[in-house]
Formats: structure tokens, sequence, C-alpha cells
């Protein structure tokens, strides 16, 4: 989430923290959606399918819902003779990466994106879940085949491919579900076989495929697995380590959802009424920090509460 802040401090001209303004956005997501495959597969197998589907929607929807709404209320995105509701009902199903057209209308988070992606990543989960315990490795081999397809010339079958202009073409088809799952997979991977290499050369493989991703990037489309491969080995560092995490950051992970959902506005909200870029960057980390706090205590964890009582 700090890697996402960051490179979006740099995509809005605020300030420019080295390597990371630049490469925090990918790598940022690529470690939520391991960390997400970790934690999904196991609810997945753990819970029946109506348990599920409630802890999922209790996990993501409040937040996101009351985020969305006000910030596109303070954005001035509902004009109620514009009113889109067709677009707006495919924000509220969490579709809108894949309606171009009804992302780019109703936009006042920006990071929506990756909960059209997450959310497909929660049907999968539990259409795979009994046989990935049972071939994970298999399986992950065949959602990562499928991505290389997708990101090395299976693009061009996407109705819309045509119509869309180049960065439109690679935010919404090539970036899109197809090619993000190998990150998922390979959480889901080390949730069950729960490897233990040696981590020295964990180490070798994140910065030969994270760390100097530049010195290769222009061989591979992106997204490619290589990245998540360098993700997932930072993962099993930090897993298997014996390391107990201060509170700070354990607040971090806690506030991280909201966090993430609402820096963006945050920061693009602090710009607009303060002049000194730095005064920017660090009022706009208070502030986000404190917002996600109060939305961590006051909306996400009684609905978590809830969804807990009623299984």
């Amino acid at each position: 989430m700090l890697l996402v802040f960051a490179n979006h401090l740099h995509t809005l001209k605020v300030v420019s923290i080295p390597y990371f303004g630049i490469v925090g956005g990918w790598i940022g997501v690529q470690i939520f959606f391991v960390i997400s495959g970790y934690l999904i597969i196991q609810s997945a197998i753990r819970y029946s399918a109506i348990e599920y589907i409630k802890h999922r929607i209790f996990r993501i929807y409040p937040a996101y819902l009351f985020w969305f709404v006000l910030f596109s209320l303070v954005f001035g995105h509902f004009q109620l003779e514009s009113m889109d509701f067709e677009s707006l009902l495919i924000h509220l199903l969490f579709l809108q990466h894949f309606f171009p057209e009804a992302y780019l209308k109703y936009n006042a988070l920006s990071v929506s994106w990756t909960l059209t992606i997450e959310v497909v990543w929660y049907v999968i989960a539990f259409l795979i879940a009994a046989k990935f315990y049972k071939s994970p490795t298999k399986i992950t081999a065949i959602f990562v085949v499928a991505a290389c397809v997708w990101v090395f010339g299976g693009t061009k079958w996407h109705p819309l491919v045509k119509s869309m202009e180049g960065i439109y073409v690679y935010f919404f088809i090539q970036n899109n579900a197809i090619s993000q799952m190998p990150f998922f997979l390979f959480g889901a991977w080390i949730a069950v076989k729960n490897p233990r290499y040696d981590k020295a050369a964990l180490l070798a493989v994140f910065v030969s495929t994270v760390v100097l991703f530049k010195s290769w990037e222009p061989i591979f489309p992106s997204p490619i697995f290589l990245t998540g491969l360098g993700v997932a080995a930072l993962f099993l560092i930090l897993k298997n380590s014996e390391y107990e995490n201060p509170k700070s950051v354990k607040l971090m992970s806690d506030i991280s959802y909201s966090f993430y959902l609402i820096h963006y506005p945050v920061i693009v909200l602090t710009t607009s009424v303060v002049q000194n870029k730095y005064h920017q960057m660090f009022l706009s980390f208070f502030a986000t920090v404190t917002i996600s706090y109060l939305s961590y205590k006051l909306i996400e964890k009684p609905f978590m509460n809830m969804a807990r009582k009623k299984s």
C-alpha cells in the first residue's frame, strides 16, 4: 500500500521517490495479489459457499461503498441530470474494469480496477479450491500459461481492442484479470505447499526479477509472471522469518484496505489546497492514515465482526 502511495505521489507530480515512485504501483499491487492468494484459498476451502460469499462481501464492500459514494460526491461525479445508473451499477458490482467507459465515468478512487480482479479471484478460488489442494503446481502452471498466451498476443482476441487507444488497450485489456491471476496463484501455492527454500536463493530471485526488472523489462510484455515469482520469493522470506512486527506495522496492516481505497483522492484534494510539494506529501500521508484508521474502526471492523457472529 505504501508503494502504491509512492507511485501516485509520482503520477500526480507531488514528489518522486527514487525507484519506488516509478515502480511502486505495480510492485505494491502484486504484493497485494500474492497475499490475497495466500489468504483467500484457505478461506475458500474452510467455508461453505454462503459463508464464503458473506465473509467476502462484509470484508470489502462496506468501506468501498462508503468511500466510493463520498468521493464521487466530493468530485461532483454524481450529477442528477447526467447520472448513468448502468455505469453506477457496474461499479457497485465491482465489474468496472470490464467496462472501460463505466470505469472512467465514476473513477473517484482511481484504484478500484484492482477490486474487479480481486473479485474474479474470489470466484476462481472457490471453484478450484478442492482440486487446488490436490494439484497446486499443475493448476498454477495452467494459469501461468494462460496469462502468457494472453500477454504475448492473446489480447488481439478481445472484442474492444480495435476501438481503443494504446494506453487503454494496456490498462483494460492486457492488464486484465487473465494476466493478473498468476500472482494470486503463487500466493495460493505457498499456502498449500508451505515450502521452505534457502533465503539466499529466494533473495536472488527477488533481486533479479523485481529490483533489476528494468534490465529485462524491454524483452517481455507487462504484466508478466516473472515479477510475481520475485514477489512470492520476498513473501516467503518474510513468512519464514522469526520476526515480530512492531505495533506500527500491525496498525498499517489493519488499515491497509481503507488506506488503499482513499489515498488517491486524498492526495488530489491535498494538492488542491496546499502549495508546497513536501507539505502535500506529508499532509496526504498523515491525513490518509488518520482517515483510514477511522474507517477501519467505524466501518471495516464492525462489519467483519458481524460476519463472524453470523457464521
